[in-house]
């Protein structure tokens, strides 16, 4: 899978308008989503976001797109990188050296192809912190959520959030503000009415799920136990890291297109740690 979308989105930066024309990407999202045309002003067949506004792109000057592969958006494509980082770091004692190097270029290149900031911001630092996780309970995970939540606060109370701005600091204050508006109707998942809220996944999960629904997946996978394996603990924790470093900013995240593997890896290593318990001896 990894090889596929990597030779993918080579493709689709060397010839977009077969890529383009091959995909057509403008009619999809049209056609099941509701976009309305006009604001693919991007030009081409290519997702709106497949260029940033004033040229901000990774690779500057050579005349590239923000990459898609099969996914057809890039933040789809960012969240796979991270997703199979994860995979990496959890089962890099059963790769080969050759698979381990494989995982380590390929998703490197991924992330220059969809111009993933976020993406690879969220790697850099599962490269400092997952190493860590291999002696930390994966039950710790639980308390990622209020120490997010507690530090959005903070630093929007030192004004550190601009809530208007088109930046990384701007995402999160518009993802802040949107939790913090929410009436009672839309905090229980009854509201008539539905906002659209593409930059704040976390809102937009709960208008939809409830905040009753929302705490309660949290807690289930947060305090699910994965054993004592390194790998499986630092699936574990990177999996619940993911979710609240993205959730503030987008709901990309709910997507099936990425969240399948997440969610397949997160089932993968419970079961291995449940079966490494079975086979324990008693004490």
């Amino acid at each position: 899978m990894q090889a596929c979308i990597l030779l993918v989105g080579m493709w689709e930066l060397a010839r977009p308008d077969q890529y383009g024309a091959f995909f057509n990407v403008v009619d999809y999202y049209v056609n099941t989503r509701g976009y309305d045309a006009d604001a693919f002003w991007a030009g081409g067949s290519l997702f709106l976001s497949s260029e940033r506004p004033g040229g901000r792109l990774l690779l500057n000057g050579f005349g590239f797109h923000r990459g898609s592969s099969l996914f057809l958006e890039p933040v789809s494509l960012g969240n796979w990188a991270v997703v199979v980082t994860i995979f990496t770091a959890a089962c890099w004692r059963e790769l080969s050296r050759w698979g381990r190097a494989f995982m380590v270029a390929s998703t490197f290149a991924l992330l220059v192809i969809c111009d993933g900031r976020l993406a690879m911001t969220v790697i850099l630092l599962f490269c400092l912190y997952l190493p860590l996780c291999r002696y930390l309970p994966d039950r710790w995970s639980a308390i990622y959520l209020p120490v997010m939540l507690g530090l959005l606060w903070l630093g929007d109370a030192f004004g550190l959030l601009m809530p208007n701005g088109d930046n990384f600091a701007g995402r999160l204050g518009i993802g802040l503000h949107a939790l913090g508006t929410m009436d009672a109707a839309a905090l229980l998942g009854v509201s008539p009415e539905f906002a659209r809220l593409d930059d704040a996944g976390w809102a937009d999960f709960i208008q939809s799920q409830s905040v009753l629904i929302a705490l309660g997946l949290w807690l289930a996978l947060s305090l699910t136990g994965f054993g004592r394996a390194p790998g499986d603990r630092m699936a574990k924790h990177g999996t619940m890291l993911f979710l609240i470093l993205c959730l503030p900013i987008s709901n990309s995240l709910l997507s099936i297109k990425t969240a399948a593997l997440m969610w397949a890896l997160y089932g993968f290593c419970f079961a291995r740690g449940r079966r490494a318990a079975d086979s324990t001896p008693p004490a």
